[in-house]
């Protein structure tokens, strides 16, 4: 299914024509768009919005990951003020973030430098395991999250 399949009624709802519609960055809400950037979706330096919404409405829909605000101001952080991009579950539970795509062995990922540790949070992000067969970027993560506000 498409985006533009799921979320048909609610931009029929919120909007005059096609484009006049945003999507809150974290709760995947659709509304009419006011011209505030900061907060939607659709905002990306260096394109228009309307080309990203296009883009969006013709591509798969894919399923909300699930975060908690603590989560995703975690995640938010990581992207935002270091080097680290993506996130894996290690098979014996252990959690790592990295700088760069790390490769799964088989029973470890495995990059030569650039990784951390990420224990301190062993306990969040359940979605992440090591059943999954990339690591998660982060960006994407962030890009397709609903956020709420109670506690994991």
């Amino acid at each position: 299914m498409l985006n533009a399949e799921k979320y048909k009624k609610e931009i029929l709802e919120n909007s005059n024509v096609v484009s006049d519609f945003s999507m809150s960055k974290d709760k995947h809400v659709i509304k009419k768009c006011l011209g505030v950037c900061d907060d939607c979706f659709f905002h990306e330096a260096g394109d228009h919005c309307s080309n990203i919404k296009v883009k969006w409405l013709l591509s798969e829909y894919k399923e909300p990951v699930k975060l908690t605000r603590f989560e995703h101001d975690v995640l938010k952080y990581l992207l935002e003020n270091t080097q680290y991009r993506f996130i894996a579950r290690e098979r014996n539970d252990t959690i790592y973030i990295y700088t760069r795509k790390p490769k799964k062995g088989s029973d470890a990922w495995e990059i030569i430098s650039g990784m951390r540790n990420f224990n301190l949070f062993i306990n969040l992000f359940p979605f992440i395991e090591w059943k999954d067969e990339e690591p998660k970027s982060i960006k994407k993560i962030l890009n397709n999250c609903e956020v709420s506000d109670g506690e994991s």
